[in-house]
């Protein structure tokens, strides 16, 4: 009877399935790794890394060793899937990690999930660190919600286009930016969200180097600008308010008239006075208008 319960049991543990535990990092400062992430670093059977260098630093200060780690970035992530899922079907249990903060997040780690998810294995996570949520927090910005978007668009047109959108939808949005082009992308927050615009701006956060601006959005740029930026920026622009009173809505009706029949000089300042009004930038206001002017509208 005794041997039948131990092969019973051996055949469970041989037919039993592991899981993906995607683990938060911390963003500047290891101390802010819990305990419970220590823990499950410590007892995973694969660790995969976005960086392998990075992960043995923080098992380092873990005192953490002789880990079974795997490397798995960005141009890995869709051809390691399947290895990944054949380590979870054999048993094990597989931790991801990523440079810093949580996976997916702006970071590798969608496709791996996906593709574990789909093949009908367990997915679980432990939470750590984000420098998304900690901007929201410290920004005092974010109560009634916010848009996160992680990168703008490298290209100024579809940077300009991206934060006219962000700027007319009525909620605070959170950015991350690069400090190469930190002082153009400001400048286009203060033409387009307007220069007394209130804006947060996070450079380095939990680290030494640590900065944290309050004020507003020429404010930002004069602050963060003419010099050679260095770290990684978060910001926070305040939602942008959207009045749809019916005064509001008659006055714009009176300048679009005014516009389309008036000419092309006074179809800028027209322009300039609408995108206070909607929040949506005033070059897309203007070619608009003088689209509509060409079709005789």
């Amino acid at each position: 009877m005794n041997s039948k319960r131990s092969r019973d049991s051996s055949s469970r543990s041989d037919n039993a399935v592991g899981k993906l535990i995607l683990l938060g990092t911390p963003i500047g400062n290891l101390s802010d790794l819990s305990q419970r992430a220590i823990q499950v670093l410590a007892e995973a059977d694969v660790i995969a890394a976005e960086d392998t260098r990075r992960l043995r630093i923080l098992l380092s200060h873990c005192r953490i060793e002789s880990k079974n780690i795997i490397s798995i970035d960005a141009n890995k992530e869709a051809q390691m899937s399947s290895k990944v899922i054949e380590l979870i079907t054999s048993g094990k249990t597989v931790v991801y990690t990523t440079d810093a903060g949580m996976p997916g997040i702006s970071d590798p780690g969608s496709e791996l999930i996906n593709a574990v998810a789909k093949a009908g294995l367990p997915v679980d996570a432990v939470p750590g660190p984000s420098a998304s949520i900690l901007a929201a927090s410290l920004s005092g910005l974010c109560e009634r919600g916010f848009l996160f978007v992680g990168f703008l668009p490298v290209k100024p047109g579809p940077r300009k286009k991206s934060l006219e959108t962000l700027s007319s939808s009525g909620f605070a949005s959170i950015v991350f930016e690069s400090p190469k082009r930190m002082e153009q992308t400001l400048r286009d927050v203060s033409e387009i969200y307007g220069g007394e615009h209130p804006v947060f701006v996070g450079r380095e956060l939990t680290k030494m180097h640590q900065e944290i601006f309050f004020g507003t959005a020429s404010g930002a740029s004069d602050h963060f600008g003419g010099t050679s930026q260095r770290g990684e920026f978060v910001m926070v622009l305040g939602a942008k308010a959207v009045d749809e009173s019916g005064s509001q809505g008659i006055r714009v009706l009176e300048l679009v008239i005014e516009a389309l029949s008036g000419p092309v000089a006074g179809t800028r300042a027209v322009a300039e006075e609408l995108s206070v009004i909607t929040g949506v930038g005033k070059n897309r206001i203007y070619n608009m208008l003088i689209q509509a002017q060409g079709r005789g509208s």
